[in-house]
């Protein structure tokens, strides 16, 4: 990963660190099949599916968490396109981009691909899974000419950047009405469908990559401890965390990720936004994550390894290998997306936990609050439809299907991920208390900048925290000093004050 880092174009970096899930992930899950981040991360999301995505945080395909074992993997491989079965027939025809989205990405999508020609005999869709890896660079070519596409997913941290380079065709003001407008949708997914400070809506949201806290409730209980009163603010979950240790020495109270993990962004932003800090100044010209407040949040969030609260190699893990603690019954508790519930109810042989007895302990909430507030890092995907497309027409026809209720319910539940729509998520598909919980946090979501340059901001972002993390690293059995996480951070600021004031 460090070699991909230093190796690639900057701008893309934001399809392997954001999420999806976007969206946002993919490693596979003691046998489940995996989706891309996002993720999202971001998302972007896959992140986590998510990441992608991240989507929110946009993973890595390979570096992904997994996804809802809802749907058993596939005993042939996955294939990498796929066309409805009126393709040859129809008169207009067109493709569509997907990311690795959780378990068998082109079947699940080409289920909503065939309903939405059943209802439109007309259009024949070409389905192209696009890897994590190398959707970005694809998509950015292809809106500078040369689409062979009409409609793509994107990462939501991925839209601010496409923008400035003119290749999206925007949605008229009656196609967002007719698909229920802004309202309609997660609030700060709908801040992701446009680069700040330009009115044009460039995207929709598809579906919403939001983090949590899932945790063991045996083992909270041995420590003597309620959900209410264990996790009422951070300050309360660091409490809670050590009495998890002196009840259950052989666990590892939290799986927290470090330098390893693709969410290292993600996961430091909720730490920060809860503190009361934030990235960028509120006019996006500054840095912020280097204030009084941001370096309480990382310093505070990086101690916990240095206390004993952490597993011994918590500064090289990433967010897969921290969940399959929790899921071995190793750890207990971890930062997630709301595909662990997938994975969590699933049978063992469809994809689920294998250790059963974790699982049917597994409960979740919503992640603390600090002083700053209660917040939450919300990645996922959007769509978008390329100018070049000769058929826009039918384009935003397929959009309106997919993130519509009666497409994006099936579609998210497979794949891991919420739907983007506020009225999809009172589905019974979703109306579950794990569920609500994630419901919950992306109400009370917050995203990156958008930004045409966040792509720079989070790689040196992303690299200012990887060095707090080396730095507590070398030191185990040691909680880091406030001064050395100020030091990394304020060397971050300075590179991004420059980037952000570069014509």
């Amino acid at each position: 990963m460090k070699y991909v880092q230093r190796c690639m174009p900057l701008l893309a970096l934001i399809m392997i660190f954001t999420l999806v899930a976007c969206g946002s992930p993919a490693a596979t899950n003691e046998g489940a099949a995996s989706p891309s981040a996002a993720a999202n991360t971001g998302g972007e999301g896959a992140a986590s599916p998510s990441a992608a995505a991240s989507a929110g945080g946009e993973a890595s395909s390979s570096d992904a968490p997994a996804a809802s074992g809802d749907a058993a993997p596939s005993p042939t491989p996955e294939p990498t396109n796929g066309q409805t079965s009126n393709y040859d027939s129809a008169a207009t025809k067109f493709t569509f981009w997907i990311m690795p989205n959780g378990p068998q990405p082109i079947v699940n999508a080409q289920k909503q691909a065939e309903a939405f020609t059943q209802a439109n005999p007309d259009i024949g869709i070409r389905l192209e899974l696009i890897d994590w890896s190398v959707a970005y660079n694809q998509i950015q070519t292809s809106l500078q000419g040369g689409a062979d596409a009409c409609v793509t997913q994107m990462g939501t941290t991925w839209v601010s950047g496409f923008q400035p380079l003119g290749g999206l065709r925007p949605f008229t003001a009656d196609e967002i009405a007719s698909m229920g407008g802004p309202e309609a949708f997660v609030e700060a997914s709908w801040t992701t469908t446009h680069q700040e400070g330009n009115e044009e809506i460039v995207a929709i949201p598809w579906f919403v990559d939001a983090r949590a806290l899932a945790f063991r409730k045996d083992l909270l209980e041995k420590a003597g401890l309620t959900k209410e009163e264990a996790f009422k603010d951070l300050a309360t979950f660091e409490t809670t965390l050590q009495k998890v240790k002196e009840a259950n020495p052989d666990i590892a109270p939290f799986a927290h990720t470090g330098r390893g993990d693709w969410n290292v962004i993600q996961n430091a932003s909720m730490f920060i936004w809860n503190y009361g800090g934030d990235i960028l100044t509120p006019d996006n010209k500054q840095a912020a994550f280097n204030s009084d407040q941001a370096v309480d949040a990382v310093t505070f969030a990086a101690s916990l390894y240095g206390k004993g609260l952490t597993p011994p190699d918590a500064p090289e893990i990433n967010t897969t290998q921290a969940e399959n603690k929790v899921s071995e019954g190793t750890a207990f508790s971890t930062v997630t997306g709301p595909w662990t519930v997938g994975n969590v109810n699933a049978a063992a042989d469809a994809g689920g936990w294998q250790n059963r007895e974790v699982a049917a302990n597994m409960d979740f909430v919503e992640w603390p609050a600090g002083p700053g507030g209660q917040y939450a890092f919300v990645g996922g995907s959007q769509l978008g439809i390329f100018n070049e497309c000769q058929y826009p027409d039918e384009a935003v026809k397929l959009v309106q299907f997919l993130t519509s209720q009666e497409s994006v319910v099936p579609y998210t539940k497979v794949a891991g991920f919420l739907p983007a729509r506020l009225e999809a998520q009172k589905d019974p598909a979703f109306n579950t208390p794990a569920y609500q919980v994630f419901q919950a946090a992306a109400a009370k979501g917050k995203v990156p900048p958008t930004i045409a340059q966040w792509g720079g901001v989070e790689n040196v972002m992303r690299t200012a925290l990887e060095g707090v993390w080396e730095d507590v690293a070398a030191s185990p059995g040691t909680p880091i000093d406030e001064a050395k996480v100020k030091a990394r951070l304020d060397a971050g600021a300075q590179s991004v004050n420059e980037l952000l004031t570069t014509p």
